[in-house]
């Protein structure tokens, strides 16, 4: 089964996925777009906006509620058709799924038959729910990594896992689980490699050595950096665009020139491959923006390094650009989110920049939002901390910051910058003594992180004069 998105879907399905999620009802909206993960299981945006409304009915209804709601689920009917017709095995799951994902038995069926019918990465999406809804029970990661290996995302697994293994760091079924991951992960990176140098070698009708080669095994792996390995890859990519066209290899050779610093030509390769798409790819729109904010940005270097002789007024020039960009900024991030208003990921960028432009009101309705998806829960948490922290409305802040906190594994790397947000607050409204227990707690997890020591510090000597004054009243008594 292929993994079908928004631009490669069929327009009528993509048609029916744009007026299910302008649906005013959160109800209505759940069943139009549970009815089209059924008409096309493959749709990756369905899937993801189903399992949000999903998410968000079960958090909504009391434990009783959905002990109720799982009453009555087709086990044993699934269990038959998954053998010989799992596509209808899952489309009964997810029928069961619309009146609760807290259903785990029906999770792990409805991953069984995606797995029998060749579509691993949703068999991976339905093991995921069940670990959130159950995050102590890692038999579920593990699970989900197993089929994120088989849809080729082994890199994706062995992150997952890695929280799981550095926590239980005794289990031998999670470690193995690990290693697995680990293994798989370079397995499907060689190759990668191997495919892509045969594709690339083909089309530039030479051999790859040396520091050509690296580059080109650097592209396809979307870590090269260097412009000088950026122009051997632009030159290779360029004899493939003169034996045919390819968007796809005009998408890699306008991200060469944005690595080179050609944001001209990366713009003008952009546009053509925007042209050629018939619907609206806010990926491509990212891209585009990043190349018109470096054309600026280079703009603003040259004018502060070295300014034009004509340019009456640089300062001024400058403050020009900057206004310039971050107006650009704000529209591609409007255009975005008036294509794709549902899109949680959207909607969380665009309270990222509301709330760097500092409009903090603008910026929580939109972490409001994204924060109800548990793929950007605590992200917006933080975001909306951050919020009203700048607001004077500290009371507000710790109760995010302390669900957040709630929620996060011990050894999460987000734990650390929450901790130190929290702290910092009980500094600011007078709280000293839970103040210095969090940045203890800090020190003990990473004695090096920011000025966590000095901090302690201060705080440990503050409280001296105070125990020596009230001893001084005491003596004077």
């Amino acid at each position: 089964m292929d993994r079908k998105t928004l631009t490669t879907v069929t327009p009528d399905i993509r048609a029916a996925y744009k007026k299910a999620v302008h649906l005013p009802n959160e109800n209505e909206r759940l069943l139009a777009l549970k009815d089209l993960v059924i008409a096309e299981p493959g749709f990756v945006e369905a899937r993801s906006k189903l399992r949000d409304l999903e998410r968000k009915k079960i958090m909504s209804v009391s434990g009783l509620s959905r002990f109720f709601a799982r009453l009555g689920s087709p086990s044993g009917k699934v269990k038959s058709l998954t053998k010989n017709n799992p596509v209808k095995a899952m489309a009964l799951c997810e029928e069961t799924l619309a009146k609760t994902l807290d259903n785990l038995p029906i999770l792990n069926l409805l991953a069984e038959a995606a797995d029998k019918a060749n579509a691993p990465f949703i068999a991976a999406e339905a093991m995921e729910r069940a670990a959130e809804l159950r995050p102590d029970e890692y038999q579920y990661m593990i699970k989900m990594a197993t089929y994120l290996q088989k849809a080729g995302r082994a890199e994706e697994a062995m992150k997952r896992l890695h929280a799981v293994a550095t926590h239980y760091p005794d289990n031998k079924e999670i470690q193995d689980a690990y290693r697995a991951a680990i293994n798989a992960d370079a397995k499907q990176r060689e190759q990668a490699k191997s495919v892509g140098m045969a594709v690339i070698e083909k089309g530039g009708g030479s051999n790859a050595i040396g520091s050509r080669s690296a580059a080109i095994l650097q592209l396809l792996e979307n870590t090269i950096h260097d412009a000088a390995q950026a122009k051997l890859v632009a030159i290779e990519l360029q004899k493939i665009l003169d034996g045919g066209e390819s968007m796809d290899v005009r998408r890699k050779l306008a991200s060469a020139y944005i690595i080179m610093g050609e944001f001209d030509k990366a713009i003008q390769e952009l546009n053509k491959v925007i042209a050629s798409t018939s619907a609206y790819d806010p990926t491509l729109d990212k891209r585009l923006e990043e190349a018109e904010i470096g054309k600026i940005d280079k703009e603003i270097a040259q004018i502060k390094r070295r300014p034009p002789k004509d340019l009456e007024d640089p300062a001024a020039r400058i403050a020009e650009l900057q206004a310039e960009r971050d107006q650009l900024r704000l529209d591609h991030a409007l255009s975005r989110i008036e294509h794709y208003p549902n899109d949680i990921g959207l909607v969380f960028d665009l309270g990222k920049l509301r709330l760097e432009r500092g409009e903090y009101d603008l910026a929580i309705e939109q972490f409001m939002e994204s924060r109800q998806s548990a793929r950007c829960e605590i992200i917006s948490r933080m975001a909306l901390a951050e919020c009203y922290e700048k607001q004077g409305r500290y009371d507000e802040a710790v109760s995010e910051l302390e669900t957040v906190l709630s929620v996060l594994p011990r050894l999460d790397k987000e734990r650390l910058p929450t901790t130190y947000s929290l702290a910092q607050i009980m500094e600011t409204t007078g709280n000293q003594k839970r103040a210095l227990a969090l940045y203890k707690e800090l020190h003990e997890l990473e004695p090096r992180f920011r000025d966590v020591s000095a901090r302690i510090k201060a705080l440990e000597e503050s409280k001296v004069p105070a125990a020596e004054a009230a001893g001084e009243e005491t003596a004077k008594e």
